[in-house]
Formats: structure tokens, C-alpha cells, sequence
């Protein structure tokens, strides 16, 4: 599915994503990956939503940004009472929603000028 309706000068996009990954900045990823709000991407070690710990959450609370966004994989996922308290210790809110959805969501985002941090948790 193509998602990069308009081009961005100043970020990498989703240009698209499918059954055979999601590709960013002509970068086609098959297993999970970040997009800071730079516009960079990078491979992330989290495989499903249980991986998420606490201790990696934090590391996403870390990143200065506007929002930040979790892709939860081929469904729709909400973190446990351990997630949400590093949540509320860095007073950050999070939008949990599935992969497919936060990759559209992203480049919505992103073209707003808005400062987005995503992890995308794959398969979509």
C-alpha cells in the first residue's frame, strides 16, 4: 500500500508498507524499526508488544519530540500499569495503535511539521 501522498524536503517518510515490509528513506524494513523526528530511521531490537519493557519505554520517553507514537504490531495493543508509570514519571502521553495505522498516521504527522518519534513494531 503506497502512503506518501505529498514529499517531504526536510524528513524521510513512509513511502509504503505491505506483506513485504515497510519502506522509509528507500530503506525497506522487515522487522520492527524507529523513525526519530528527525526523520531517521533505524532497526528496533522490540519483535512484539510483551517485549516492550519498561526499560525500553523509557528510552523512547528520552526523545525529545512532540509525540510520540507505538505501533503495536498487526493489532491494537494497550501497555500494562509497568508501562504506564514511566509514562507518568517523564509526564508523557503515548498513541498506542496498530503498525499499519501509525505508519499513515506518521507521515500525517510528520507533514504537519509535527516533531514525531515512532516505533514500529512488525509484521503490520
Amino acid at each position: 500500500m503506497e502512503l506518501e501522498a505529498e514529499i517531504s524536503k526536510t524528513r524521510a517518510l513512509i513511502a509504503s508498507c505491505g506483506p513485504r515490509g515497510v519502506v522509509v528513506a528507500e530503506k525497506t524494513f522487515t522487522q520492527s524499526f524507529l523513525i526519530a523526528p528527525d526523520g531517521t530511521p533505524a532497526d528496533w531490537e522490540v519483535r512484539e508488544f510483551s517485549a516492550l519493557s519498561p526499560a525500553r519505554l523509557e528510552q523512547l520517553c528520552l526523545v525529545e519530540s512532540d509525540v510520540l507514537m507505538i505501533g503495536t504490531g498487526v493489532t491494537q495493543c494497550f501497555p500494562d500499569a509497568g508501562l504506564t508509570q514511566i509514562l507518568a514519571k517523564h509526564g508523557r502521553s503515548v498513541e498506542f495503535m496498530n503498525s499499519r495505522t501509525a505508519c499513515s498516521t506518521f507521515n500525517v504527522l510528520a507533514l504537519d511539521d509535527r516533531q514525531v518519534m515512532a516505533a514500529i513494531i512488525l509484521p503490520l
